[in-house]
């Protein structure tokens, strides 16, 4: 898998549902209705948006922030690219490509 892509629904009481999809490519439906997309292989945002407007790509913060929420999913794509998250504390997290393994 290469894509994180999470997608923000409002519901009619005001709230938002979070919908997260992993994935081997990214659709034109992913393009136009996601919020977020993450590629784990380039470590690069393809799309961040939140509430209508565009966000700063920051791959450290935004990866960070969804980091203390989806981990496991998080250790799996950065292994299924041929990294290793390295997570020095809490709030200061790394990816290790030295590691890096053919494939």
């Amino acid at each position: 898998m290469r894509y994180f892509v999470i997608t923000y629904i409002q519901k009619p009481n005001g709230q938002y549902d979070e919908q997260v999809e992993v994935t081997k490519k990214i659709r034109q439906r992913d393009l136009q209705c996601a919020n977020v997309i993450l590629d784990f292989k380039t470590m690069r945002i393809e799309k961040a948006m939140a509430n209508g407007q565009s966000i700063e790509r920051d791959w450290d913060r935004i990866h960070d922030f969804y980091l203390q929420h989806y981990r496991a999913t998080f250790e799996r794509l950065h292994r299924d690219n041929g990294r290793t998250l390295v997570i020095e504390n809490e709030s200061n997290t790394s990816v290790d490509s030295a590691t890096a393994t053919a494939g």
